[in-house]
């Protein structure tokens, strides 16, 4: 978390399924409990001021992932 970069907006805080995040008052920024954090990545992709980097993953992983769920992907019907 980058707190220079956190705008405060708590949308990470409200979002975080292991409750793995706080706002702090006194910083105004988000701070994230690195014990309860599982590294799912919903706080990396909503915040809006990219203040969050993601954790526990390393890229080649993360693409490895999403080249899978492609691979199995139906292509998309279209109608004419």
């Amino acid at each position: 978390m980058d707190e220079e970069l956190c705008s405060g907006c708590k949308t990470c805080v409200s979002l975080c399924p292991y409750s793995a995040i706080s706002f702090l008052e006194d910083k105004k920024a988000a701070e994230i409990n690195d014990i309860l954090c599982k590294g799912c990545g919903v706080c990396v992709a909503a915040c809006p001021a990219g203040a969050i980097t993601g954790r526990h993953f390393t890229d080649r992983q993360i693409f490895a992932e999403i080249e899978g769920l492609l691979a199995d992907a139906k292509p998309p019907l279209v109608a004419l």
